[in-house]
């Protein structure tokens, strides 16, 4: 053992005090305006479920509340889902499948949080029937893990859309939101106005700098500012950083670059579960911003690797695809998954679009994508190709035509004898179809023996990460130590609590329900000037 004498003790210790310290105690502070140029209560950044749910929380309890968002509409992620919202229906038997959902996956929980959130969970029907006249919401299914007991404690429950109205789900619930916002109560949003960072003195946040329509505006919050920015599947920086594999493409807004996360992070927020993803497979189709999620509706398909085999279940939680592609082989160095690819027949080909299943992303409801109804314009692009043999078909999208050819053989002999023995994918779907004209009843069934045949690439594709600064059960940011920062709050997909184990339904869920609490909290703030 080193001896330390008591001088060089003392004297590494004086060296050490004049050193700068970095935690949140410390953190850079912003430069303080001479002049605000705006001056709200509470200050929201970003407009989607989560900003929409802070602001008419904060507003009812009587603060004066402003909306500020990058893009030139609003709606996030928010209005890119298929719009559900999970609820409880039994606070205990929910509580208890969530906490066994963390466990399952492996994921960092906060209890209490937990506890919270379902809590306040039990109220969200309530809360959307107040946010427009004369709307109906309808049960379309259950949490998503059946493997999990007390899984039917959770509902799965959507805004039903008026006829002759077309309006995707998620674009029905932002609507909502929307009226809510805007017409009943007037709050103010500001478009086209991109958060540059926290304005802050002896690391309390007194405002924010805002950059509108290419100004740079001091924004005063005499209470406090509302996170709600979503997650950073648009930054290709901190994907680099914060997960594992290659070739990430895009489901959701555009407007998701990571601001929240950098500007927290300023501010001497600790961050969690940065490389929790939710991550569907996916195609790109040329001239699309995003991509398109892969969702068959026919039963004669399957998915191969690199090397022309089958590595999964195919009927997986869309959600969770990233955890069977995201394999990285150590000796021949490459990830043999990604991309991969989707083979199919004839049949399938007629069936519908290959995406049809799926009713969220920004391409489908932004770009307004139209598939083909028998996938042939995707074909005339190249996105799907055509063969007609299996041979010929492997040749075509570069992988062993004698792997393909087994693969093929193997599910036809496999799924004919009644069960699929390398992944055990069902034949039939069991009880009520969840969504009736979009997903066959068949699950699995064999391939024609005569071509043509199709295949196509698949990518993971991004819908949001989970990641980003860690809140408590107030909706209050922490720093580093697990203490608030003074006046900072947040909501939504920015630091979300459900780490890796993501299930349809509950983004939206917790946007409502923790826009909401940091809403009421920030709106109990005591103004600071």
């Amino acid at each position: 053992m080193t001896n330390i004498s008591k001088r060089n003790f003392l004297k590494g210790a004086a060296v050490a005090a004049t050193l700068p310290v970095v935690g949140a105690a410390h953190a850079k502070k912003a430069d303080i305006p001479a002049k605000w140029d705006i001056e709200t209560d509470v200050a929201i950044i970003g407009y989607g479920g989560a900003g929409a749910s802070s602001a008419i929380t904060a507003f009812d309890a009587g603060a004066k509340v402003m909306i500020f968002e990058k893009l030139p509409e609003g709606g996030g992620n928010t209005a890119v889902s298929s719009g559900g919202m999970m609820i409880p229906n039994n606070e205990e038997r929910a509580y208890t499948y969530l906490e066994k959902t963390y466990s399952f996956a492996n994921s960092e929980i906060d209890r209490k949080q937990l506890r919270t959130f379902v809590k306040e969970a039990m109220k969200s029907k309530e809360f959307l029937l107040s946010l427009a006249p004369d709307q109906k919401i309808y049960i379309y299914g259950y949490a998503g893990f059946t493997n999990i007991p007390e899984q039917d404690a959770i509902e799965k429950w959507r805004f039903r859309t008026p006829k002759g109205l077309k309006l995707r789900g998620g674009d029905m619930l932002f609507k909502n939101y929307r009226y809510a916002v805007e017409t009943t109560r007037k709050i103010p949003v500001v478009y086209n106005a991109r958060a540059l960072e926290l304005i802050r003195e002896n690391d309390e946040v007194l405002g924010v700098w805002v950059e509108i329509e290419g100004k740079k505006k001091a924004v005063k919050a005499r209470r406090g500012v509302v996170l709600c920015t979503g997650g950073y599947e648009y930054d290709d920086e901190l994907l680099q950083n914060h997960t594992m594999g290659q070739m990430f493409h895009r489901l959701g807004c555009p407007g998701n670059t990571g601001d929240g996360v950098r500007m927290a992070q300023a501010a001497g927020a600790g961050l969690w579960h940065m490389n929790a993803l939710s991550c569907p497979l996916g195609l790109e189709v040329p001239g699309v911003k995003a991509a398109l999620q892969i969702n068959m509706l026919s039963a004669s398909y399957f998915y191969v690797d690199q090397d022309g085999k089958r590595f999964c279940n195919e009927k997986m939680d869309n959600h969770t695809c990233i955890y069977a592609v995201n394999y990285l082989d150590a000796i021949k160095h490459r990830y043999p998954r990604i991309p991969c690819y989707v083979v199919f027949d004839e049949k399938a080909r007629k069936r519908g679009p290959i995406v049809g299943g799926a009713t969220s992303g920004w391409a489908i409801n932004r770009e307004h994508y139209q598939w083909s109804r028998d996938n042939s314009a995707e074909i005339e692009k190249g996105v799907i190709v055509s063969a007609p043999t299996i041979k010929a078909l492997a040749e075509k999208i570069g992988v062993p035509a004698e792997n393909l050819e087994q693969t093929f053989r193997t599910w036809n002999e496999n799924i004919k004898a009644g069960a699929d023995k390398e992944f055990g994918r069902p034949l039939k779907k069991k009880g009520k179809i969840a969504f009736e004209g979009r997903e066959a009843p068949v699950i699995s069934e064999p391939f024609d023996e005569k071509g043509p045949y199709y295949a196509a690439k698949l990518f993971p594709t991004l819908l949001n990460t989970q990641g980003g600064p860690r809140r408590n059960e107030k909706g209050q940011v922490l720093n580093a130590l697990g203490k608030p920062i003074p006046r900072l709050y947040s909501a939504g997909e920015l630091g979300s609590m459900w780490g890796h184990i993501y299930q349809g339904a509950t983004n939206n869920s917790e946007a409502c329900v923790f826009g909401r609490i940091a809403g009421r909290t920030v709106a109990a703030e005591k103004p600071w000037g």
